[in-house]
C-alpha cells in the first residue's frame, strides 16, 4: 500500500519559534489566570457566578454595563402629588387675578339685576293712563281698577287692570276696552333667555279666528316686542300688547276691544301702538325715581 503524499511545504510559514515567548516548565499545567488566587477559610462556602454575565457582573445587567451606583446618579422624576401642587396654584392665581379685573373682591357693590326699578306694590295708583285721555275717558277709571301686588326676595310682582269707556261710544253701546299693566321684578333667576320666545310664541296661537303677529320694537330697555292681534270672520275683539324686558325687570301693557256688529269702532292700529307706547315709557321713567 502506498501512502499518499502529504501537502505542499507552505511557503509563508514560519518555522523559527518565537524568541520571546516564555517555555513552560516541562511536565507543569498553564494556570488559567497568573496570579496567586487567595485561599477561602475553612468553612465559608464558596458562591458561584450567575450564569448569562461575565465575573463580577450584576444579574439583569447586559454584559459592559456599569453596576448600580457606578458613575452619574440617576434622575428621579417629579412626585405626581407636585405636579397636582402646582396646577392648583395656577388655578387659584388665574381665578383670583380674574376677581381682581372684574371687581369680585369688592362687596360694597351689590349687583343690580332690576336697573334701578323700585317695586311699585299699588300700579292703579301710580298709573295715570294720560297716554289713553284722549280716547276714553280716564276721569273714572281709576275707581274700577282692579290690582294687586306681591314683594318677595326671589320674585316680585305687580299688576293693575282698568275698564275704559270709548269717548264716543253711546250709552246703549255694550263695547268694552281694557288696559292692563304687569311689573315683574326678577330676583333669583335672569328672564332674557325666555323672554323674546315668550312673545314670539304668540304667533303659533293663530288660527282661523285669530291671527298674531309680533314684531321687535326699539326704544325700550334691553329688549321690546309688539304683539298684535286681529279678530277674523264674526270675530270682533282686537288686542295688542307692548314687552319690555330691561335687565332682570320685565314689563307688559296690554290693550283689548271686545264689539259687536253695532258698537263703536275701536282706534285704529296704529293709534293703539303709539298710546301704548306713551304710557310705557312714562310708568318706567316713574318706576325709576
Amino acid at each position: 500500500m502506498s501512502i499518499p503524499p502529504g501537502p505542499p511545504p507552505n511557503p509563508y510559514q514560519q518555522n523559527n519559534p518565537n524568541p520571546y515567548a516564555q517555555q513552560q516548565p516541562q511536565g507543569s499545567v498553564p494556570q488559567q489566570y497568573p496570579y496567586a488566587q487567595p485561599t477561602m477559610p475553612a468553612g465559608v462556602p464558596i458562591t458561584s457566578q450567575p450564569s448569562g454575565g461575565p465575573p463580577g457582573q450584576p444579574p439583569g445587567q447586559p454584559p459592559g454595563a456599569p453596576p448600580p451606583g457606578f458613575g452619574a446618579a440617576e434622575k428621579k422624576g417629579v412626585p405626581a402629588w407636585l405636579w397636582g401642587l402646582g396646577g392648583v396654584v395656577v388655578a387659584s392665581a388665574v381665578w383670583a387675578g380674574a376677581l381682581f379685573a372684574t371687581g369680585g373682591f369688592d362687596s360694597s357693590e351689590d349687583p343690580e339685576p332690576v336697573l334701578g326699578y323700585g317695586f311699585e306694590k299699588d300700579l292703579c295708583e301710580s298709573t295715570d293712563l294720560k297716554a289713553f285721555d284722549e280716547q276714553y275717558d280716564t276721569s273714572d277709571a281709576a275707581g274700577g281698577a282692579t290690582g294687586w301686588g306681591s314683594e318677595q326676595e326671589e320674585l316680585s310682582q305687580s299688576f293693575c287692570s282698568w275698564s275704559l269707556t270709548d269717548r264716543e261710544q253711546d250709552p246703549d253701546d255694550y263695547s268694552s276696552s281694557y288696559v292692563s299693566v304687569t311689573a315683574i321684578w326678577h330676583g333669583a333667576s335672569d328672564p332674557t333667555g325666555e323672554f323674546a320666545p315668550t312673545y314670539k310664541g304668540y304667533e303659533d296661537r293663530s288660527d282661523a279666528d285669530y291671527k298674531y303677529k309680533t314684531e321687535p320694537v326699539k326704544g325700550f330697555g334691553e329688549e321690546a316686542y309688539l304683539v298684535r292681534e286681529n279678530g277674523e270672520g264674526d270675530s270682533s275683539s282686537r288686542s295688542m300688547t307692548l314687552a319690555v324686558r330691561d335687565g332682570w325687570f320685565t314689563f307688559q301693557m296690554d290693550w283689548s276691544y271686545y264689539g259687536g256688529t253695532d258698537s263703536t269702532a275701536p282706534p285704529s292700529p296704529d293709534e293703539v301702538e303709539q298710546m301704548l307706547k306713551d304710557e310705557t315709557e312714562t310708568v318706567l321713567a316713574d318706576l325709576k325715581k
